[in-house]
């Protein structure tokens, strides 16, 4: 199996959010590219995480929280192994 079969690819729950990751894109370009290169590569291990990685609690269970930054971005997505996809649920600052 080659690493492009290994990767897993990006997908967003609509265009809302996929502007949203755009808008992260250009406020922290470094930080969303390291956050990229996890999803593609390693979705689910704490340990390669860049950011903070955390198991988010219901009513949010079974999405998964990368931070952005410490204080107050992060992105929320979900895996789906079998399609090998990353689907990028929401994109910016902490919601109220």
């Amino acid at each position: 199996m080659s690493d492009s079969e290994h990767r897993y690819q990006i997908v967003f729950v609509n265009k809302k959010v996929k502007g949203d990751w755009e808008a992260l894109s250009q406020k922290f370009p470094e930080r969303i590219e390291e956050c990229r290169q996890f999803l593609e590569n390693n979705p689910e291990d704490r340990r390669k995480a860049i950011g903070i990685l955390k198991k988010l609690h219901p009513p949010f269970e079974g999405i998964l929280q990368y931070d952005i930054t410490k204080d107050n971005y992060r992105v929320w997505y979900r895996i789906d192994r079998k399609q090998r996809m990353v689907i990028i649920k929401y994109a910016g600052a902490h919601p109220d």
